[in-house]
Order: structure tokens, then sequence, then C-alpha cells
């Protein structure tokens, strides 16, 4: 199938994906947004929301995942039209997310030097800091998740940099291999689940590692293979409807097996065939406007809102005391504004000239290896 050189609706799609994860993060009220300041998280619960609305708000930490099918979708793509997995492909990648991160976890740093939180009663040391900046504290685990909050993604994403040339070589083109590893890995990861949870020793840092988004991002490569092969119909309604089935019918996933794994493989799957249907075409609002630039700068919202929970929270509260679902809708509001305002700055003075700076440097490469191919 001939694809766009640039796919708009998958911007749009990125937009979702954030606001997912901010409602996932704001729904756990205070939890999350004094975590990172308390020792303890045992906070009592923030908000009593309606059943249909609690469901919602659970699923919405499918966000990350959608983020990862993306990922996975869009630079098997790449790699397999542009053969641009060459000596600047991991440059290009770690200047996308390298910069930003790294400004992030000095200023996290410096917000919450030395204070014990959850995951660090101790605080957080230099072994932490060294992990985390060198995007190794998803297989590391403990103290240093929490150097950059939500870092854990960053280093699963740069996992899946250093494999997909491997993983694409292994699969030569052919779904039947991609479907294969992906049932391949989702077996080691519930295995490797149990194995620990069994063993007393269930934590974030084991939903955490890279071994059990393994799936996730082979789901991504599959439908980007499939898209790449067979001819796929324009079916907005179609996608729509995969979509809000995905977010309001599939459970959250933070729970012990056999509950765990089936969600987020299930959501996964979904996001697959969801992003492999919008791809190809502008659809509608996923391609235009306010939702593709907050597709646009997701990266660096996601950064940003944990500081701003907090902050946003207790303004929330002052303005609706009750805790119900309007202190949340607030607080929700607030943190995804704030978000989007600071990460367009943040975009367009570290993001994009990071991204313009890798890509100066390896044009020559990727010329090169355009006329090899040709």
């Amino acid at each position: 199938m001939n694809l766009p050189k640039h796919m708009p609706a998958l911007d749009g799609l990125r937009g979702i994906a954030i606001l997912m994860v901010i409602l996932m993060h704001v729904g756990f009220g205070r939890s999350a947004a004094f975590s990172f300041y308390a020792v303890t998280a045992n906070f009592p619960p923030t908000f009593v929301l309606p059943a249909w609305l609690d469901r919602i708000d659970g699923a919405a930490e499918h966000g990350v995942q959608l983020f990862f099918v993306i990922s996975a979708f869009t630079l098997t793509l790449r790699a397999m039209t542009n053969a641009n997995l060459n000596a600047g492909y991991l440059l290009r990648r770690i200047a996308r997310v390298g910069p930003a991160y790294w400004l992030a976890a000095l200023g996290y740093t410096l917000l919450t030097w030395q204070t014990p939180a959850v995951l660090a009663s101790n605080g957080v040391m230099l072994f932490d800091y060294l992990s985390a900046i060198s995007f190794a504290n998803a297989w590391t685990g403990g103290a240093a998740l929490l150097v950059v909050p939500g870092g854990w993604s960053v280093s699963c994403e740069v996992t899946f940099y250093v494999v997909l040339p491997l993983l694409l070589w292994l699969i030569n083109g052919r779904i039947w291999r991609a479907v294969f590893l992906t049932i391949l890995s989702a077996a080691l990861a519930q295995a490797r689940l149990r194995h620990y949870v069994l063993d007393g020793q269930w934590n974030f840092s084991l939903y955490a590692n890279p071994i059990q988004h393994a799936p996730v991002f082979l789901c991504g490569i599959t439908s980007a293979l499939i898209v790449m092969q067979r001819n796929i119909p324009r079916t907005p309604v179609v996608i729509v409807a995969l979509l809000m089935t995905a977010i309001v019918s599939i459970p959250q996933g933070l729970t012990p097996p056999p509950q765990y794994l089936s969600p987020y493989l299930a959501f996964s799957v979904l996001a697959a065939a969801v992003v492999a249907l919008a791809a190809p075409y502008p659809l509608g609002v996923l391609s235009g406007g306010i939702m593709r630039k907050v597709g646009e700068v997701s990266y660096s919202m996601y950064l940003v809102h944990f500081v701003l929970l907090a902050p946003c929270l207790l303004v929330a509260e002052w303005l609706s005391p009750s805790d119900r679902w309007p202190t949340l809708i607030i607080c929700y509001v607030l943190t995804a504004t704030g978000s989007f305002l600071v990460a367009c700055v943040t975009y367009r003075f570290i993001e994009r000239p990071a991204i313009e700076w890798a890509a100066a440097r390896t044009r020559g490469t990727l010329v090169a290896a355009a006329v090899a191919a040709a």
C-alpha cells in the first residue's frame, strides 16, 4: 500500500494517548500528586466517581501502550520503506528523546533533592542517577524510577530503539513471524510475571521492565507490516468504534495475574488495529487543529505534567472541595492545559532544535543509504 510520507492522524492519536496518561495520573489524586515528596503513597482516596467515569479513568493507563504501538508502527514503516536503520539511526533516536529527558532529570532532581519518597525511602543514590540518565532505569527499577517521573517508559522506548534492527532482521518482512514473536514475547512476559508475583515480589518495577512491554511494541510492528502489504480501507466509523471500545471496555492492567497481562495486551491489539486503519488517511479531528498540535508536543507534555499535578490538585480542591467528579475534571483541565502550554515552549526550544541537529548530522548517511538501495 502506498503511504503518505507524513501521517497526521498519528499525531492525533498521540494527542489522545497523552490525554489518557494525564487523566490516569490525575485520577490517582494525592497518591500521584504527592508521591514524589512523601515517604508513603498511602493517601486516602481523593475522588468519589461514578462507576462509568472510574472505569474510564482506570483504563486511561493504557495511554502508554498506545504511545508504544504508534512508535513501533512509525519506526517500522520508516525502516522498511527508507532503509534508514544506518549509522545515524540511534543518534537521531537519542536526539529525539534525550535532551528534554535529561533536562527533566535535572529539574526533578533540583525539585526533590534527597527527599525520601515512594520506592526511595533512603533517597536517590548516585547509581540511580546514572541508571536514569543512561536510560537503564526500567531495567534497574527502584529509586532510579524517581529521577524522572514516568521515565521508565522512555527507558522502554530506548530499549526498543536498540533491539528494533534485530527484530526486523528476524521478522524479515513476514507478518506471520511478527505474530509469532508477539505471542512468544507475551508468553515470556506472563511467565516472568507469575514467577515474581508468586515469590511475593510484585511491585511497580516489575511492571516497568521492558520485557513486560515487548508484546506491545511487537503489536505495532505487526500492524505496520500489515499496512505495507495489504490495502487498508477507509473506515472512520470503525476506527472510532475500536478506540472507544478499547478505552471504555478494557479495564486497567495494574493488577496481579492472570488479570494483569490480558488487559494491556487486549488494548494493544485494538490500538494496533486503530493505528493501521487511521495512519493512511487524514481523518478529521485526528489530523488537524488542536489535537494534532497536542500530539506533536505530547512527549514534552508527558515529561512536564508530573510537576503540575500537585499545584493543580490543590487549586481544584479549593474550587471544588467536595472531592467528587467536578474536582477531578477541574484538576484534569488545569493539568492538561498547563502541560500543553509549557510543552509548546520546550518543544520549540529543546526538542525541535535537537531533532534538526541530528537530522543535519545524518543527512549524508541517509542519502548514501538511499543511493545504495536504488
